[in-house]
């Protein structure tokens, strides 16, 4: 199934999307993560309801938002694509680099990436996102696709100038809008590898990313084992798993985010999350 978190009406809604239809899910789990962490009876509950269709609205209608809104930790991933750190002439990592984006840098597929003034030098970042189904600690790595509840497209959007002022990335990560993701989860059984997904980003129309998952030098189950090894991972928490070759800060000349702009994260077997780009007023 795709689900996906929308409002309507000024109401927070979560459900199914089939074709150009939001199937409301509400009347099974009061949010989208207690729907997850049901586990396979819960989804073939789902899925009943979607076949009976009962309440339901056009896409056209609904303003999307963060699959997760709220989610418990997004943790992120860098330097995680051969193909990235090839350009960066960088020696890959002995373990996983972490960082971590605040829920406050969430928003959904069409809502704008805000530049503030205190940046000129936003990049996109197109990545998978992993999210966390099933509560685990030490998970083993021929374990980890089973605590998966499903997967998203995500723009892990940075300010390179905030960025690298520290030996610490996060302070160009954590900032408000920066952190797009959706426009749906598709759920576990739709992705059976997340080792094989084609990405494409594109800004203004201009493909700028595109890449294989495989091209990860940590994949997905090392990295929900090597992160479970450090913290809980629970029920609604999201891994962006890294980003390949293709940033505008590699380009000459470098090419960075401007108002008016317009990106798009495309995942096969997910969707695509678009952004428009604009300027903090």
């Amino acid at each position: 199934m795709k689900l996906a978190t929308f409002k309507r009406g000024g109401r927070i809604n979560f459900g199914a999307i089939v074709g150009d239809r939001a199937i409301d899910l509400g009347g099974l789990h009061p949010d989208l993560v207690s729907l997850l962490a049901g586990g396979e009876a819960a989804m073939d509950a789902a899925r009943q309801a979607v076949a009976l269709a009962d309440l339901s609205y056009a896409v056209s209608e609904i303003e999307w938002l963060p699959p997760v809104p709220r989610p418990g930790k997004v943790i992120g991933v860098g330097l995680n694509y051969r193909s990235h750190l090839a350009l960066l002439d960088e020696p890959v990592p002995e373990f996983p680099v972490l960082f971590t984006k605040p829920t406050t840098s969430l928003v959904g597929s069409g809502h704008a990436i805000v530049l503030p003034p205190v940046t000129s030098q936003v990049d996109y970042e197109g990545e998978l996102a992993v999210v966390i189904g099933t509560r685990g600690k030490y998970i083993a790595e021929s374990d980890a696709l089973a605590h998966v509840g499903g997967y998203t497209c995500a723009n892990d959007v940075s300010a390179h100038d905030i960025e690298f002022r520290t030996s610490q990335w996060t302070s160009g990560k954590m900032l408000d809008t920066f952190c797009p993701m959706g426009p749906v989860i598709a759920t576990a059984d739709e992705v059976p590898d997340p080792g094989c997904l084609h990405l494409r980003t594109t800004l203004n129309d201009e493909l700028v990313q595109d890449e294989s998952t495989s091209d990860m030098y940590f994949p997905v189950p090392k990295l929900i084992s090597y992160i479970s090894s450090l913290c809980t991972l629970e029920p609604g928490d999201v891994i962006l798993t890294g980003t390949p070759a293709g940033l505008g800060c590699m380009r000459r000349p470098q090419l960075f985010l401007r108002p008016g702009d317009r990106v798009a994260v495309a995942i096969d077997r997910i969707g695509v999350l678009t952004s428009p780009v604009a300027a903090e007023r």
